[in-house]
């Protein structure tokens, strides 16, 4: 590929990028997109509205990633998610502990986002320590500690997967 053509072709990958991310702002910061306000709505109101939202966005999710599979785009058997491994106990804690980073951090990633881009400091403080929490937990201090306690606990799937590759 030439050079101009290469230049052009990554210039267009970045506007596209960020029309998209702020189409993606608008549409989350209009409908409250959060995982723990759909919880909190959901025990509080008995409002299943932004859990629907959810549950749709993980269907969505499903299905394109199983449409990219299909096609050879994206290859499932290198991701951390098909292993033939159930680590239950480390998802358990995991999610436990998310959800009790969530309330103290007043929202999920994608509200703390909205938020970041409405100038909100918190929020920065809020993503800083989301990604460098999230780094620790998968390559850093505790991740020795995951990989030698929480995820010697777990199941042996069999070896068929049902996820194309």
């Amino acid at each position: 590929m030439p050079e101009a053509n290469l230049a052009s072709t990554a210039s267009l990958v970045v506007w596209a990028a960020f029309a998209l991310s702020c189409v993606f702002g608008a549409v989350l910061h209009r409908t409250h997109f959060c995982a723990m306000g759909a919880v909190a709505d959901i025990v509080n109101m008995g409002d299943w509205n932004r859990m629907r939202m959810w549950v749709l966005a993980i269907g969505v999710a499903m299905v394109g990633t199983g449409l990219l599979a299909a096609t050879g785009q994206i290859d499932t058997g290198k991701s951390i998610y098909t292993a033939s491994k159930l680590l239950w106990f480390s998802h358990i804690v995991g999610g436990l502990l998310f959800g009790f980073g969530m309330v103290l951090a007043s929202g999920c990633g994608s509200k703390n986002l909205v938020r970041l881009g409405a100038g909100n400091l918190k929020s920065l403080v809020v993503f800083l320590a989301l990604g460098f929490a999230a780094l620790m937990a998968l390559r850093g201090v505790f991740g020795v500690f995951r990989v030698a306690a929480l995820d010697s606990v777990a199941f042996t799937l069999p070896a068929t997967r049902t996820c194309p590759r």
